[in-house]
C-alpha cells in the first residue's frame, strides 16, 4: 500500500530569503524612527512591524543598537556617494562641489527623521551620538584629500588647515540642514543648496558661485522639498 502524500498544510512552507527578512527588518527599524522617538525603537516594536519572527532578528543584528548602526551606516553611504562628483570629480572649479552639495542635501531631506531622530538621542544615547557622528565624520577623511588635492595643483590657494576647515564646513551644514529640516515651511533644496555652497566656495576659493555652478532645481525628486 503506497503512502499518501501529506495535506498541503501540513508540507514545509518556503524559506523566508535571508536578504529579504534583513532589508524588511530595517525598513521597518527605519519607518519606526520617522515615527516615533528614538528610545521606543524597540526589538519587539520592530518585529511586530514587520510580522517575521523574533528568531530572524537574531540571525541578522546583535541588538537593537546594531539595527540603529546599520541605518546610520547606510546613509553614510548615500553621502559619500551623493558627494563623489566633487570628492572624486574633475568638473570645473565650484561647479562639481555645488553639484555634490546639492545631492547630499537631498539625500538629507529624504532621510531627515532618522537623522533628526539620532541627532536628538545623541547627548543621551551613546550608541546614537556615535552613529550619528560617524554619518558625518565619513565625508571628512575624503573632503580633506580633496582640499589637499587641490592646494597642491594651486586651485585652492589659501593657506587653510584642509582637515578643520573640511570638518568644520561639514558640521556647518549638518546643524543648518538640521534646523531647516524642522522648519515649517521646510526650505527649498535649491534655496539650501545655494546658501551652503556660497559659503563653501568663498571658504575654499575667496569667491562666490562661478556662473556654471548652478543649482539644477529640475533634479529634486518627488516628496523631497
Amino acid at each position: 500500500m503506497s503512502a499518501q502524500a501529506p495535506p498541503k498544510s501540513a508540507r514545509r512552507r518556503p524559506k523566508h530569503d535571508p536578504k529579504d527578512s534583513e532589508r524588511e527588518i530595517l525598513q521597518a527599524a527605519e519607518e519606526l524612527i520617522r515615527e516615533r522617538p528614538l528610545r521606543e525603537v524597540t526589538v519587539a516594536s520592530i518585529m511586530l512591524r514587520t510580522g517575521l519572527k523574533r528568531p530572524a532578528f537574531w540571525t541578522h543584528f546583535r541588538d537593537r543598537n546594531d539595527v540603529i548602526l546599520r541605518i546610520a551606516e547606510r546613509i553614510s553611504k548615500e553621502l559619500v556617494t551623493a558627494s563623489n562628483t566633487w570628492l572624486e570629480g574633475d568638473l570645473p572649479t565650484g561647479t562639481d562641489l555645488t553639484h555634490a552639495i546639492e545631492r547630499a542635501t537631498m539625500v538629507y531631506a529624504e532621510h531627515s527623521a532618522v537623522l533628526r531622530a539620532l541627532a536628538d538621542a545623541a547627548p543621551t544615547d551613546e550608541q546614537a551620538e556615535a552613529a550619528y557622528r560617524g554619518i558625518v565624520e565619513s565625508l571628512v577623511d575624503a573632503g580633506t584629500r580633496r582640499i589637499r588635492a587641490e592646494q597642491s595643483n594651486g586651485t585652492i590657494s589659501r593657506q587653510i588647515d584642509a582637515e578643520e576647515t573640511t570638518r568644520a564646513l561639514l558640521w556647518m551644514n549638518e546643524r543648518y540642514l538640521y534646523q531647516s529640516m524642522g522648519r515649517s515651511p521646510r526650505p527649498h533644496v535649491a534655496k539650501m543648496t545655494a546658501v551652503l555652497s556660497h559659503i563653501w566656495l568663498a571658504a575654499l576659493y575667496g569667491a562666490g558661485p562661478p556662473a556654471k555652478a548652478q543649482v539644477q532645481t529640475g533634479t529634486v525628486p518627488d516628496g523631497v522639498s
